[in-house]
């Protein structure tokens, strides 16, 4: 299984699609632009599109984090990737105008590139969603159950991938309810006993989302299924491989114990914190004089110290001091005791405000990482208050800390802020993905798309 969800066919599919589009655009401007264009030297004219191309082809990439297709995320993904097109257009320019002058041309090129490929992929995208032009590529998937696990799994399946798979029906124990509309109108369309003949006419996939399988489980049609070379998934592998969560409400200790994942290795424990040392280290340098203008303007705006110390749960349950810029008034919590950051929060300072939009609130934390509390990339460090409530309601949730904390990770880019229980309920269920599926190689995505939250500024409390 792959460990992010952009690995999954159809956003492939898009990707290669796109990357078509970007090249065929650059390849019109190529042939456009004064002393680029060929016959003279096809090397000349080659190289500045295939090298403009990978870099607006590796932009794509990094703003493709939803589901391609999706209506809810199009704006979003189409404004950061038009954003980071017209920055890296103008450093380029830039870069061309002082240092390479004899290719002033190739900047025309390029400037032009920034404007039209955001223009063209914004154009194919919008006529991807509005015409469904991809949807002949749907599977068509027969969940077996008609519980509560079966129609959310039929619910997620109509709100977030519809573009990606299409729910045939249901399949019951018995044909009782058979024509029964159960979920998001989609019926009940046979019993177990039938499964095997109306699955291989009308399905690619099925999905068994049994709430009870000791006794009930069909295996004999399934092995059926099977043999004839459908597609048997379960419902939790499902969830985790289309939507890169875990279900906690449908996962058995039993797929959590013989799963595939929660790997690790001295080797790997090495890399990732040498990792952690080397880019903390990095950042300090870079981030410097930043650090210190937040500094000054904090003691400026209202009065109290400028770092602010909380103990953390980290790994095995370790209780340590993160370090944040102060972005509330002082003493704020006096009254209160421990509250959710919530939309306006009228804790938060003038200053506080912005530095937290900006996330420079979080910049101390790197001193945090260096001394081996917290890493990059893992589970947001959570507070001994917050987590005493939550592991008395929400199954599995001390998992979260078999790890070191991040200053990043799978479940804020994917989800954002979270205040409630529930909130913590569907975060708890990226972290256990992230725990399950945690490499070097997920933590770059993770980096990658965590640039995408900062531009967009979703999130920020």
């Amino acid at each position: 299984m792959a460990p992010f969800r952009f690995a999954r066919p159809r956003i492939i599919t898009y990707f290669f699609l796109e990357g078509g589009l970007i090249f065929a655009v650059l390849y019109g401007l190529g042939l456009l632009t004064p002393r680029i264009s060929p016959p003279s030297d096809q090397i000349d004219f080659f190289i500045p599109v295939l090298l403009v191309g990978t870099a607006f082809s590796g932009l794509l990439l990094l703003t493709q984090l939803g589901t391609p297709g999706d209506q809810a995320n199009l704006a979003s993904e189409i404004v950061v990737f038009s954003v980071l097109s017209l920055m890296l257009g103008t450093l380029a320019v830039g870069a061309i105008w002082l240092f390479f002058e004899e290719r002033k041309p190739f900047s025309m090129f390029v400037g032009a590139g920034a404007v039209a490929v955001p223009v063209a992929v914004a154009l194919w995208r919008w006529m991807s969603v509005r015409f469904s032009m991809l949807n002949a590529t749907r599977e068509n998937v027969l969940i077996v159950g008609t519980g509560q696990t079966a129609q959310q799994i039929c619910r997620m399946i109509n709100g977030d991938f519809r573009t990606e798979y299409a729910v045939v029906g249901f399949a019951d124990e018995t044909d009782a309810r058979v024509g029964t509309s159960l979920s998001m109108g989609s019926r009940i369309q046979t019993d177990f006993d039938r499964l095997p003949d109306f699955a291989a006419q009308r399905a690619d996939r099925v999905i068994v989302a049994l709430d009870e399988k000791r006794g009930k489980l069909p295996v004999r049609q399934l092995m059926e299924l099977r043999l004839r070379g459908l597609e048997i998934e379960e419902a939790t592998s499902f969830v985790e491989r289309v939507s890169g969560k875990i279900s906690v409400e449908s996962m058995l200790p039993s797929w959590l114990i013989f799963s595939e994942g929660f790997r690790t290795s001295p080797l790997r424990l090495f890399l990732k914190r040498s990792a952690d040392i080397v880019l903390s280290v990095t950042l300090l340098i870079m981030a410097g004089p930043l650090m210190l203008l937040t500094a000054v303007l904090i003691r400026l705006d209202s009065s109290g110290p400028t770092l602010y110390r909380q103990a953390r749960l980290g790994m095995n349950g370790n209780e340590y001091e993160v370090l944040k810029f102060r972005s509330m008034f002082q003493d704020a919590e006096t009254a209160s005791g421990p509250m959710w950051a919530s939309e306006n929060d009228p804790r938060v300072s003038r200053i506080g405000r912005l530095i937290r939009v900006l996330r420079v609130d979080e910049l101390p934390q790197l001193f945090n990482i260096l001394r081996g509390e917290m890493s990059f990339v893992g589970p947001r460090p959570e507070r001994a208050h917050f987590i005493r409530q939550l592991e008395r309601r929400l199954p599995y949730y001390t998992l979260r800390m078999t790890v070191r904390p991040g200053l990043t990770g799978w479940a804020q880019v994917e989800y954002g802020y979270g205040a409630t229980e529930e909130d913590s309920l569907e975060k708890l269920k990226y972290d256990l993905y992230y725990i399950k599926n945690a490499n070097l190689l997920f933590d770059l995505w993770i980096v990658l798309k965590t640039v995408k939250v900062v531009l967009s500024g979703r999130g920020a409390r």
